[in-house]
């Protein structure tokens, strides 16, 4: 019994291809991030790049009433600086860009968990097969030592024996059955299909690249947290520059008409805003946070640097165990040859009992080593997802 195919260099195909594909188009969570990244981005392409033009408009009545009466009329508009203008922006694009991560991040998250929910799916069908055919085989070994115990060919130790060697066998099998049922009722909810089914067998192609820096060098920049903390990092640059700038003078510029009566001024307003006040330690502040935000990022980046490497390095660890064990399996599977000595009365019931066990216990011990193996693999690779 092959778990895999031959070990092969993963293709480009993520693990359950088919099943990601499907869950963009199904799960409520992927759905709900995709249209609140979209009206991020909008909000983001919504905000103007000019303020508000101005309007104000003045009534006055004279007293004594016989001077008459006086009305203004301004309309103006404020400009920034051309270089604050340009990194406003820049500093749009990185908020969209922003957007995009974030749902990237979901995204991520959510296929990773769905990966893993198949792969659980596959131990579990595995071990309800294991767990199944024991509770068959100890219902066989059943019929044999009751025939046995009605001919007077074994004694009552040994038949209570079977017998509670098969209620044991058939509740691991229904533990096993239920937690095979409870597997598949998690990959519906994930799926929001409740008659989802997971076609695959067993697990894919495990290998990965020659070396850890070789394999990392080529994933690290689709990782999606350190994007997004990169992302982060350029924003804080960006507001830094733009806390700089704005020490500039904000221009305003409109018309103006005053109207008395029997004359009439109408003419250009220009005016200067100088933020000598309220820009004092904003800049200070922004670079502070560029400064802690890149800090941020250094050390998350070493940090998920740190535990890469150990799962790779466990990951190499893993594949040999697991081919050790899978050639030791193929070499011990004599059960049959067990059963017709037992039948023949070559050996006794507890070698049999103890035989047959170490068989189904290095069966379940190469499963569970898959899976972990398995494990490993999807989250190594989620950051390519």
């Amino acid at each position: 019994m092959l778990l895999w195919t031959l070990p092969v260099i993963s293709a480009a195909q993520p693990h359950y291809a088919q099943v990601l594909k499907d869950l963009e188009s199904k799960n409520p969570t992927l759905l709900a991030a995709a249209k609140r990244a979209e009206a991020e981005r909008v909000s983001v392409r919504s905000g103007l790049l000019l303020q508000d033009p101005e309007v104000e408009a003045a009534y006055y009545w004279g007293s004594p009433a016989e001077i008459g009466v006086r009305w203004d009329l301004s309309v103006s508009q404020s400009f920034e600086m051309p270089s604050v203008m340009v990194r406003k922006a820049r500093l749009r694009n990185l908020q969209e860009h922003a957007a995009d991560i974030d749902y990237r991040v979901v995204r991520n998250a959510t296929m990773l968990e769905t990966q893993l929910q198949c792969a659980d799916l596959i131990y579990r069908r595995h071990l309800a097969l294991v767990f199944n055919r024991r509770s068959l085989a100890a219902a066989q070994l059943y019929q044999l030592y009751q025939r046995r115990f009605e001919l007077g060919d074994c004694s009552i130790l040994e038949f209570n024996r079977v017998q509670m060697y098969l209620a044991e066998q058939q509740h691991l099998a229904n533990d096993a059955n239920m937690a095979e049922d409870l597997a598949i009722h998690d990959l519906c909810v994930l799926m929001n299909d409740d008659k989802y089914q997971l076609a695959q067998e067993t697990y894919e192609p495990v290998a990965l690249g020659k070396s850890f820096e070789d394999w990392y060098s080529s994933l690290e920049m689709n990782n999606p947290y350190l994007q997004q903390l990169s992302n982060e990092v350029d924003l804080h640059r960006q507001q830094e520059r733009i806390s700089r700038a704005q020490w500039l003078p904000e221009v305003a510029v409109g018309y103006a008409s005053e109207n008395v009566v029997g004359e009439t001024f109408r003419g250009v307003r220009v005016g200067l805003t100088l933020p000598l006040w309220s820009q004092q330690r904003a800049g200070k502040a922004a670079r502070l946070q560029a400064d802690a935000s890149q800090e941020m990022f250094n050390a998350q980046r070493a940090e998920l640097l740190g535990k890469l490497r150990c799962m790779y390095h466990r990951h190499e660890s893993l594949m040999r165990n697991v081919a050790n064990l899978q050639s030791a399996f193929d070499h011990c599977n004599s059960i049959d040859l067990l059963t017709k000595a037992l039948a023949g009365g070559e050996i006794s019931l507890e070698d049999y009992l103890l035989q047959v066990d170490y068989y189904y216990d290095i069966e379940l011990r190469l499963w569970e080593a898959a899976y972990e193996l398995e494990q490993l693999h999807l989250h190594l690779n989620a950051i390519a997802l």
